[in-house]
């Protein structure tokens, strides 16, 4: 297993990066062969707001966490719980739902009988709403004013140009993001 941690806006120091593989390295448990861990950390904003975030590509599936705290070492803590917490999840939906029939070893990490019970039914994927929209052609900053004006993270829309269904959303950092098909 490999962390592979990095800085943006800010220093390193050795007690961080020693604290982040200290946190990060038991996730290995959870895979059946060595996983390279990808760490991001970043001092961002105004109110120095410390962003931690965590990729963990895997036999075609990407596990990825952030989180954004005053304390970089929060961060880490957070980061580092929030993605066992995805990873049991993930195996616990794996082997419920035998979405992985080709790999039934994904993850690998026995698990003890209170950790089989502490994936909540609430964890599960539940459509709570089912809504039909009207996909009107319009352009790129077109979607973005119907999306603020609905005050919505995201538009769904037919690009005028592409005639292609597209998704205009705002990320974190406030400006905006598109997917297309």
């Amino acid at each position: 297993m490999a962390i592979h941690i990095h800085g943006k806006q800010m220093q390193l120091t050795q007690a961080l990066q020693e604290y982040a593989q200290h946190k990060l390295g038991p996730l290995q448990q959870w895979f059946e062969s060595p996983v390279d861990i990808q760490v991001s950390m970043a001092v961002q904003g105004h109110k120095h707001e410390q962003r931690v975030e965590v990729t963990i590509p895997y036999r075609g599936v990407v596990f990825r966490v952030e989180e954004r705290q005053p304390d970089m070492y929060a961060a880490v803590d957070l980061v580092s719980d929030k993605l066992a917490r995805k990873l049991r999840k993930f195996k616990e939906k794996a082997r419920r739902k035998a979405r992985y029939p080709h790999n039934p070893a994904l993850l690998t990490r026995p698990e003890s009988h209170e950790e089989a019970t502490a994936v909540d039914e609430e964890d599960e994927f539940a459509v709570v709403r089912i809504k039909t929209v009207p996909v009107k052609p319009v352009d790129v900053d077109e979607a973005i004013w119907h999306m603020n004006m609905l005050d919505h993270q995201f538009h769904l829309f037919r690009n005028k140009a592409s005639n292609e269904l597209e998704v205009v959303y705002r990320r974190n950092d406030g400006t905006y993001g598109l997917i297309t098909t």
